[in-house]
């Protein structure tokens, strides 16, 4: 009884052993060897200094820049171990939309990217951007909100619509494998390549 007690109990260390210590080694070496970037979080460089991850969104407000998804930013008590300072991060909108205090939210955002893109290419404001996403970190932007935008970003940066636009239309991402999600541009690079653009 005690022996095939123990014998089940080594085999249990074993099979636990394999799932979670050689899998995960076996996995993470496929992903540093064929997935490098992917692995290591997508960070995006420029001037071999790392400016932020393909993956999360950062508020951009300048108006040479490119804008994205509305973000609830909060700084809370949680601090960086290295420099003390506060992190900020973002959360999803858990409002209805229903709820009248974000259907007017939602116009007051609308009215001050109006006001902001006096000569925008649309008259209506592409939804992605006066409303948050769901994880409230999207790093994309339909093309249609990107286009929106292209005349307020020439006009700050002095040069004609058309290169803003060819930038756009570099970082336009197509649906995955042709069918999967929708075409979209990562503000992030995007931007990047707007800088590029100004040197």
């Amino acid at each position: 009884m005690v022996v095939k007690t123990l014998g089940k109990s080594i085999l249990a260390v074993i099979v636990i052993t394999i799932i979670c210590g050689i899998y995960t080694l076996i996995v993470s070496a496929i992903g540093q060897t064929f997935f490098t970037s992917q692995a290591n979080g997508s960070l995006v460089r420029s001037d071999q200094t790392v400016r932020g991850s393909a993956l999360i969104a950062q508020p951009f407000t300048s108006k040479k820049y490119l804008w994205g998804r509305q973000m609830d930013i909060t700084v809370g008590d949680i601090t960086g171990q290295k420099n003390n300072k506060n992190i900020m991060y973002s959360v999803a909108s858990q409002m209805s939309p229903n709820d009248k205090s974000y259907q007017k939210e939602i116009i007051d955002k609308e009215k001050t990217i109006k006001r902001l893109n006096p000569n925008a290419t649309y008259r209506h404001v592409p939804i992605d951007l006066v409303t948050n996403s769901g994880s409230g970190l999207d790093p994309e932007i339909s093309p249609t909100a990107a286009k929106y935008q292209v005349k307020r970003i020439a006009k700050a940066r002095h040069v004609s619509v058309q290169k803003i636009q060819r930038v756009i239309d570099q970082n336009t991402k197509t649906r995955t494998l042709g069918i999967l999600g929708e075409p979209r541009v990562n503000v992030l690079e995007t931007n990047l390549a707007l800088d590029k653009l100004s040197k």
